[in-house]
């Protein structure tokens, strides 16, 4: 019966997280990469970034990344942003504009389907979604459609929900712009997260 169990690549072991080699997208940030599985945001899976408002930081943090990904000839995805993207400041950053792609829908649940969509489409993109108040379900649905594609699906939510439960693969904190960031959960980690990890 053990071997059984112990065979079974269904069922997840803690043991196992120190040998699995996450799939990722460097973030470009040598002190970020240094600690995230993988190396950087985790592929085929839902990320979280938490902030109090817009404008913590959260673009500089994924500039790098959408950058390589857009080069590559990936979409680059924004779905609900609270503010429409700013074309020569991502030109800036050396985002290729013709894959910039921007989903604007009057309801969050709008977002989260439109969101499930494109990541359900195993068409390889970055997809950012803004979304305040998805619940567990909600998330869960997105993790599923982001689950197995090439895709990185990265969800903006208020900091309130970092102790709310989350199917996210990884969740990280804006506490403030010039703060360490943040990491409350990361999937794969070779380390248990009693405290947050603080990345400068």
């Amino acid at each position: 019966m053990h071997a059984l169990i112990d065979n079974n690549p269904a069922i997840w072991r803690a043991r196992d997280a120190l040998r699995r080699r996450v799939p990722a997208q460097p973030t470009r940030h040598a002190a970020l990469d240094a600690v995230l599985p993988g190396g950087g945001w985790p592929v085929g899976m839902l990320s979280e970034i938490l902030a109090p408002q817009l404008g913590f930081g959260e673009f500089a943090l994924l500039a790098p990344m959408l950058a390589e990904r857009s080069r590559q000839g990936h979409r680059v995805v924004f779905v609900h942003p609270p503010c429409p993207p700013y074309a020569p400041t991502m030109a800036q950053h050396g985002i290729a504009l013709d894959q910039v792609l921007l989903i604007d829908v009057a309801q969050e649940r709008d977002a989260l389907w439109a969101s499930e969509q494109i990541l359900a489409s195993r068409t390889p993109a970055a997809v950012l979604v803004w979304v305040d108040a998805a619940n567990e379900r909600a998330l869960r649905r997105l993790a599923l459609a982001a689950e197995g594609s090439q895709s990185l699906a990265i969800a903006f939510r208020p900091l309130s929900a970092a102790s709310t439960i989350s199917p996210a693969a990884l969740r990280v904190c804006l506490d403030a712009p010039d703060a360490p960031l943040r990491i409350i959960k990361a999937r794969g980690l070779n380390c248990t997260l009693a405290q947050p990890l603080l990345v400068p």
